[in-house]
Protein backbone atom coordinates (compact mmCIF):
# COMPACT_ATOMS: atom_id res chain seq x y z
CA UNK A 1 0.00 0.00 0.00
CA UNK A 2 2.82 2.32 0.75
CA UNK A 3 4.43 1.78 -2.47
CA UNK A 4 1.00 2.44 -3.97
CA UNK A 5 1.20 5.70 -2.63
CA UNK A 6 4.23 6.42 -3.16
CA UNK A 7 3.85 5.80 -7.27
CA UNK A 8 0.30 7.98 -6.96
CA UNK A 9 2.61 10.93 -5.62
CA UNK A 10 4.95 10.34 -8.08
CA UNK A 11 2.36 10.72 -10.66
CA UNK A 12 1.18 14.11 -9.41
CA UNK A 13 4.46 15.42 -9.83
CA UNK A 14 4.61 14.45 -13.59
CA UNK A 15 1.56 16.52 -14.02
CA UNK A 16 2.42 19.79 -16.93
CA UNK A 17 -0.05 22.33 -17.43
CA UNK A 18 0.16 25.99 -19.26
CA UNK A 19 -0.23 27.68 -15.84
CA UNK A 20 0.19 27.25 -12.43
CA UNK A 21 -3.70 28.02 -11.65
CA UNK A 22 -4.14 25.12 -14.05
CA UNK A 23 -1.75 22.91 -12.38
CA UNK A 24 -3.60 23.14 -8.95
CA UNK A 25 -6.66 22.26 -10.25
CA UNK A 26 -5.68 19.44 -12.18
CA UNK A 27 -3.72 17.96 -8.98
CA UNK A 28 -6.74 18.75 -6.72
CA UNK A 29 -8.69 16.23 -9.47
CA UNK A 30 -5.67 13.88 -9.56
CA UNK A 31 -5.45 13.75 -5.72
CA UNK A 32 -9.38 13.09 -5.57
CA UNK A 33 -9.27 10.34 -8.21
CA UNK A 34 -6.09 8.48 -6.28
CA UNK A 35 -8.04 8.69 -3.31
CA UNK A 36 -11.76 7.57 -4.67
CA UNK A 37 -9.66 4.45 -6.06
CA UNK A 38 -8.21 3.69 -2.17
CA UNK A 39 -11.62 3.48 -0.83
CA UNK A 40 -12.48 0.28 0.92
CA UNK A 41 -16.17 0.85 0.70
CA UNK A 42 -18.29 3.13 -2.76
CA UNK A 43 -19.17 6.22 -1.59
CA UNK A 44 -20.02 8.24 -3.80
CA UNK A 45 -18.31 11.75 -3.53
CA UNK A 46 -18.51 14.38 -6.55
CA UNK A 47 -15.03 15.29 -7.69
CA UNK A 48 -13.23 18.60 -8.73
CA UNK A 49 -14.44 19.53 -12.18
CA UNK A 50 -11.71 18.09 -15.05
CA UNK A 51 -8.84 20.28 -15.75
CA UNK A 52 -7.88 20.20 -20.33
CA UNK A 53 -4.23 19.55 -20.02
CA UNK A 54 -2.06 20.07 -23.40
CA UNK A 55 -1.00 16.35 -24.59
Amino acid sequence: MLEDVSLALMANEGLRTGSPRMRVAASRRFAALMIQSFRAGPVPVPLPPPVRLPL
